[in-house]
């Protein structure tokens, strides 16, 4: 298992985590756009033996990141790979100087604000009908800088 930083060739392989886990896609050009020329977007892909298991994009402004999407395919799901990729981008973000971090989760993914809790990120407010079907809860996580060590 190995973390890669994603290139613009990664959008088709992101697109298609994105519809396993998520039954939706932000799209191959949206992706390939984000990853081509946003400056603060910053995507990672977990790997085994090359072949793309899941993927993570956080943008980063400043000292703050902001987790855009997080996904892995829904039948490599709970073998380790998420977590393997979100420890190895909390250290990232951590080297890149990054003191805050923040994402939005269904108010119903229970499994997904169980997982972010176990990392420090803590309730701060509600985003009403952020999906649109759904409220967001948005969690914010500030950093200490000696919390990840190796």
């Amino acid at each position: 298992m190995q973390v890669r930083k994603a290139k613009d060739i990664d959008a088709e392989i992101i697109s298609s985590i994105e519809q396993s886990a998520l039954n939706e896609s932000l799209g191959i050009p949206f992706l390939r756009q984000e990853l081509l020329t946003n400056p603060f977007a910053n995507y990672y892909i977990v790997e085994k033996n090359e072949v793309g298991i899941g993927y993570i994009g956080v943008r980063v402004v400043d000292d703050h990141g902001e987790i855009m999407n997080f996904a892995v395919y829904k039948e490599k799901q709970r073998q380790g790979y998420g977590t393997f990729l979100f420890e190895y981008v909390l250290k990232e973000m951590l080297s890149l100087g990054v003191t805050s971090m923040s994402l939005e989760v269904r108010r119903s993914n229970a499994k997904a604000i169980k997982f972010y809790e176990k990392y420090g990120f803590t309730k701060s407010y509600l985003r009403p009908n952020y999906y649109s079907d759904e409220d967001a809860v948005v969690y914010i996580k500030e950093f200490n800088h000696d919390y990840i060590s190796d």
